[in-house]
């Protein structure tokens, strides 16, 4: 079921974000986006929105997780130095969080990005 430009653009952009964050359709916010991790379902269950490969999100994706976790872990990183922690200690404990914080982002950070693609209609189907 395809949309016109139109349909995109009645709801606002900040409603199709915060359903993306959630990994919610951007369009009912009750159908799930990703059949698996980050792997978009072909339409959406409750309103039938066609996702499959529509929305690329390309680079930008990786650039904006590793942009936020480097931040944090550098603020993380000055702050233990206050504390005196050994080299291996501060290792041990970033590389995990590091780890974790990007496993956990990339799903509702590729959600938002997918609800902005969406609410602009920026496909990646021929015009």
């Amino acid at each position: 079921m395809s949309h016109s430009a139109d349909h995109h653009r009645a709801g606002s952009w900040q409603r199709a974000v915060w359903n993306g964050l959630r990994c919610r359709c951007p369009n009912c916010g009750e159908g799930r986006l990703f059949a698996r991790y980050l792997e978009p379902v072909e339409h959406c269950p409750v309103c039938g929105e066609e996702y499959a490969d529509r929305y690329q999100v390309g680079l930008l994706l990786p650039f904006l997780v590793i942009t936020v976790v480097g931040h944090l872990m550098i603020f993380a990183v000055l702050e233990m130095g206050h504390f005196r922690v050994a080299p291996l200690l501060l290792l041990a404990i970033v590389i995990p969080i590091v780890l974790v914080l990007t496993l956990l982002l990339l799903p509702p950070v590729k959600g938002a990005l997918t609800g902005i693609l969406w609410y602009a209609n920026l496909t990646d189907e021929p015009k």
